[in-house]
């Protein structure tokens, strides 16, 4: 009789696997301002994780070399179907936002800039309410605006807590209008199918959450 080998057959049976479920569909929650984003993203990590396990656990040379194939090939149907979402629904409402007291600014709008596989960019629009200065008397000319995501429950979601960079480099200026860019990766955007508004935070906050 011959030797049965368990690691081949434990490797074709994760070929089997995920060669039947691998591509198969994702549940979709449809988010009122993130659209389907939120559930591609926890439905595409989640196969990929199945993946990586399956290919670090195969000792078969042929057959890992079949599971990478599919991890890349699941990796291109993941960005198809992010582009192919926002393509049919796009995300064009402003997200409702919980603004910090205190601070020389007022954020007039968030809105969803850009989102591809494993991020989406958001957009700050704000106007300066005050001078803003920096330790020596001179004008800032950038600013942070750190920020975290929150659910239907007023719960933190997890992964969302991040920074939101005004890039073009201007003196801070009371009456100025600007603009900050802030990105959500997959680590947030995959708890976020009950999002529900976003919550402007202190740098201490946000240092505590990183």
């Amino acid at each position: 009789m011959k030797k049965i080998n368990l690691s081949v057959i434990a490797c074709s049976l994760a070929v089997l696997f995920l060669s039947s479920c691998g591509g198969g569909s994702v549940k979709i929650v449809k988010n009122e301002f993130l659209g389907e984003v939120p559930s591609l993203e926890k439905g595409y990590y989640d196969k990929m994780q199945e993946k990586e396990k399956a290919i670090k656990e195969c000792t078969d040379i042929k057959k890992s070399f079949k599971l990478s194939k599919e991890k890349d090939l699941l990796k291109d149907e993941w960005d198809a179907k992010i582009k192919e979402s926002l393509t049919t629904n796009p995300l064009t409402k402003a997200l409702p936002v919980e603004s910090l007291a205190g601070v020389d600014y007022t954020i007039n709008e968030i809105k969803v800039d850009k989102a591809v596989k494993g991020s989406m960019s958001l957009k700050f629009f704000i106007k300066i309410d005050k001078d803003i200065k920096n330790e020596y008397g001179n004008f800032e000319k950038d600013l942070l605006v750190y920020f975290k995501a929150l659910d239907k429950d007023g719960k933190d979601i997890e992964g969302s807590t991040t920074v939101a960079v005004v890039y073009k480099r201007e003196e801070m200026k009371a009456g100025k209008t600007v603009e900050a860019s802030g990105t959500w990766q997959t680590k947030g955007l995959k708890n976020m199918e009950n999002f529900a508004k976003i919550k402007i935070i202190t740098k201490d906050e946000y240092d505590k959450k990183k």
